[in-house]
């Protein structure tokens, strides 16, 4: 069964962090995953704000995002906003929108810039029935644990369940 989500384009959002604790942790990769266009996906690395001094060696275990590739290669926070802005057309899809909003607002807060979109979860426009099917699914798939290629690995499996 197919849905009508409403949403000109399907993007979904994921986000790496520099840890879990919801007082101290930050965003460091942001990945958005297009589901109508692929190409159009944007993925980047940010360099943390100066402030923003905690690191949880656990999760860079994780992700195998080095605090310091960050400082080589990551963003700023206004670029990082203005891409997200750029690039997002109203709403991006999280499958968890508490932590992705939370780790967003703290970034677009520090660069002092307005986000310009909403962040939705999955579960806004799937019924109880294709939530499950969708949990299973994800459920048995091994994350890679890097941003753009979470979200394309989630955005890909809920293309079944819309009407693009």
């Amino acid at each position: 069964m197919y849905i009508t989500t409403g949403y000109s384009r399907m993007q979904v959002i994921d986000i790496e962090a520099s840890g879990l604790d919801p007082d101290l942790s930050y965003p460091i990769e942001i990945g958005v995953y297009d589901t109508k266009n692929p190409d159009a996906s944007i993925s980047f690395l940010i360099k943390p704000d100066p402030a923003w001094e905690y690191w949880d060696s656990n999760a860079e275990s994780i992700h195998n995002i080095s605090r310091k590739l960050l400082e080589k290669d990551g963003i700023n926070l206004r670029e990082a906003c203005d891409r997200l802005n750029q690039s997002i057309a109203q709403i991006v899809i999280s499958d968890a929108p508490d932590f992705d909003f939370m780790w967003l607002q703290r970034l677009f807060d520090k660069a002092a810039k307005p986000m310009r979109f909403k962040v939705s979860g999955f579960y806004s426009f799937l019924t109880p029935e294709q939530q499950n099917q969708l949990n299973r699914h994800l459920d048995i798939q091994e994350r890679p644990h890097r941003a753009l290629a979470d979200a394309r690995m989630i955005g890909q499996a809920l293309r079944p369940f819309l009407d693009e």
